[in-house]
Formats: C-alpha cells, structure tokens, sequence
C-alpha cells in the first residue's frame, strides 16, 4: 500500500511542475529515472544463485 504522504508529495510535484510549464521536463526526468532502475535491476548485475547442494 503507497503511504497517504507519498501520494501527496507525488501530487503537489506534479502541480508545481504544470504551474511552471516544466511538465515536458518533468517527464523526460521521470522517463531517465525508470530507465536507470530498469538498467540496475538487470539480470546480468546479480551475482550467483546458491544452489543447494546435491546428494549422490
């Protein structure tokens, strides 16, 4: 569940920004943002799975 606070601080962000005329801005940055998680959380920067061991 997203807290009370962070969809408000969400919301005034989003009116700040259209107030100013920054919302092409704005989205472009939040477009950069997901990019670099989606970059970061890449299958290739895990390490090692720990496989249990087998019994012969």
């Amino acid at each position: 569940m997203i807290p009370k606070q962070l969809i408000q601080a969400a919301v005034a962000t989003a009116l700040i920004a259209a107030a100013s005329g920054q919302i092409p801005k704005f989205i472009q940055t939040m477009r950069i943002a997901q990019y670099q998680i989606l970059k970061e959380s890449q299958a290739s920067k895990w390490g090692r799975a720990m496989l249990l061991p087998v019994r012969k």
